[in-house]
Parts: C-alpha cells; structure tokens; sequence
C-alpha cells in the first residue's frame, strides 16, 4: 500500500442550541446535521481509509435520539463500504454512565471505535497497516502525550486527542493539554486535534499536527468557512494536510468606526452590499456622536437589512465617546459623572463583559438624555 487517505474533522457539537442566534438558533441547529451529511459524503467520495473524529460530536453526553440515530444513518454509509470511523470522547460529549458513549447503538457498526480509556491506548487496524492512538477527555490536566511514543507496530501512527495547546503565558490550563515537546517527541505520522475552534497547525519535529476547526461554524468570529482536512500519508515524507470547506454558513462579528463610514445613509449602504442569506452578521458601529448620527434610526436600519441576513443583529458602541463628546457633559452632572464611570468600568472588561458594559452605557444615556442610543 503506497499510503493512507484519513479525514479528520472534530467540533460538531450537534443538539447546540445557539441561542444568541435568536429564531435562527434552531435552523443552524438542524444545519450541523446536514454538514455531518456532507462531511460523509466527502470521505465516500474521497475513498479516505479513516474518518477521524477528535472529540465533541455531540454538545452533550446525553444527546436527544434523534441526534443518536442520525450519527447512526450516517456512519453507517461509511459502515457498508468498509471505512472505519474512530471518535474520542470530548469535554461535552465526554463519557458518562448511561451516556451515548456507555450505549449500545453505535456498537452495532463492525467499522467504529470509540476510544473510552482515560490514557492514549492503541487501536489497530491490520488491514491499513496502521496504528490509532487515542484516550477520552478527563480532568487530569496536565501533558496528555507527556511520556507517551509510539510504539512503532504498523506502518503508519496515528493519534488523536480534544485538548488545548499549551502557550506558556497565555494557554496554561486547561482539562487536557498537548504541548510542543509532546507533540515532537511523541513518534507520530500525525496528530488529529480537536477542541479549538480553527484550523491551526501546531506541528513540531517530525510529526504532522492540526486542528481541523469544526465542520460548521459555532460562534460569532471572523467570518471562516467551517473546514474539515483531508490527510494524506505518503511514506518518506511528512503528512500531507488539505483543508477542506464543508460549512454552509458564516459567523461574523466586526466593528465599523461611524467616523469612516459618513452617515446613515452611508452605513445603510455598506452593510447592504454583504447581504448574504447564509451570513450571520453582528455589527458594532463604534464613535457614532455628532450630528449626522443624532437622529439614526437603529431599529429601522436594522428591521430592514435583517431579512437579508440569515442573522443580522446592529449595535452602536457608545463606549467609543470623543474627548469633545465627554466634555460635553461636565463630570459635575449627572449625565458627565455616569459616562466616566462607565468608561471606567468597560476600561477593565473585555470580550463579552465589556460588550454587556457597553449595552449598560447606551441604556443608561438613553434614559439619562431622553434620546434613543439605539439597540
């Protein structure tokens, strides 16, 4: 055998609930469905050796089943025509008594293994001549592949972990952690991570390690595709890694400074030009004082570009306030001594905090002022 064809993809998190995408919650929901459908799909049509799943196919170790018997259906494709799929366990779906894990419906595929030990075990599969190494997600902490190295058995050596990578000063803990050392002296061919939400490569040495991101984008980020990566190994050389899109949607979250834009009329027009029915789309339009922006309908603009979104969600910033627009409201009035206790506040907050400080500003100066701030 020349080499092996693997298709690695982590993060599905299917039952998700999605609530901050409002009504639309449930549509994405029903969409992780349909990705898993086209990521199966993509490894039948791509003849892969091996669907790799590293970690929290499911949002819960208790997933409705329905949920069950949709993940059923769709490895049972792979199933019949003799592709194995392998799964660990993540930090949502981790294993649980009684859990989807713990049953016996995914027993019933002769081409599936889930990897339910608390330490990397091998599972080999001797008509690939290749060697899987991987555990569930458990609380130890701590290097997971720390004294770990393959054992060289097969042609080819695999490994898959959920775990967080450790960044000294920024990424330290974690329930599971792979570090550079680990990964560069673990023996590996490649290394599927899952539980970052990106693709990322975090290869060391001689060993070939990605996240794959999940299939289907899960938050408000920058906007990106959800991938899975296509493997490739070819002996004599390091694996070959192929990002894929399969996601339907995107998640964007971006800021605008009013001052760039112009006007209204202006940001109207902007935001228009992204009209996108698979794009959901959260703006903050950050220093929109002064006159132009003083009587801005922010519902109407936002009533009528939401149909066009298949989320759409405006949010002026008021926290982005000029020197001129401070000194507008001396610090003896009522009005002054509350933005500047604000300003203050949101100076020590950041990502969801200070987005919740800055809604407090705004309904607070609308209140204060008797003039809308938008929402």
């Amino acid at each position: 055998m020349a080499g092996l064809s693997l298709l690695h993809t982590s993060d599905v998190h299917l039952g998700a609930a999605f609530g901050f995408l409002g009504a639309s919650g449930r549509d994405h929901r029903d969409q992780l469905k349909s990705t898993l459908s086209r990521v199966v799909d993509l490894a039948l049509t791509s003849r892969v050796d091996v669907l790799l799943i590293a970690g929290d196919l499911f949002d819960s170790a208790y997933p409705h089943p329905s949920l069950v018997g949709e993940v059923l259906y769709q490895l049972q494709r792979l199933d019949s025509e003799g592709i194995w799929t392998l799964i660990t366990p993540g930090t949502h779906d981790r294993l649980q008594p009684g859990g989807v894990y713990d049953g016996k419906e995914l027993s019933q595929l002769s081409h599936l293994h889930v990897f339910r030990e608390r330490e990397m075990r091998p599972f080999r599969l001797e008509g690939l001549d290749l060697t899987v190494y991987g555990r569930a997600t458990s609380p130890e902490g701590g290097d997971v592949l720390s004294g770990f190295h393959a054992d060289g058995g097969s042609k080819w050596q695999v490994g898959m972990v959920h775990a967080s990578f450790l960044v000294p000063g920024k990424v330290e803990r974690d329930e599971m952690m792979v570090s550079e050392y680990g990964i560069s002296a673990c023996g590996l061919d490649y290394l599927a991570l899952g539980h970052w939400h990106s693709v990322a490569d975090y290869s060391s040495g001689s060993v070939t390690a990605f996240y794959s991101g999940p299939p289907e984008p899960l938050e408000m980020g920058k906007g990106e595709e959800g991938k899975v990566l296509l493997v490739e190994l070819v002996e004599g050389s390091p694996a070959q890694v192929k990002p894929i899109p399969v996601g339907r949607r995107r998640l964007q979250r971006t800021d605008i400074d009013a001052g760039e834009v112009g006007g209204p009329p202006e940001l109207y027009a902007y935001l228009r030009r992204k009209a996108d029915p698979d794009l959901a789309l959260e703006v903050a339009v950050k220093g929109a004082w002064g006159e132009e922006w003083m009587d801005c309908d922010w519902d109407r603009i936002e009533e009528e570009l939401t149909p066009l979104f298949f989320h759409f969600r405006l949010v002026p910033a008021p926290h982005e306030l000029s020197k001129l627009d401070v000194e507008a409201f001396p610090e003896k009035t009522v009005v002054g001594r509350f933005i500047r206790m604000a300003r203050e506040e949101m100076a020590s907050r950041s990502g969801e905090d200070l987005r919740i400080a800055e809604e407090a500003l705004r309904l607070g100066l609308t209140s204060l002022t008797g003039k809308d701030m938008g929402n």
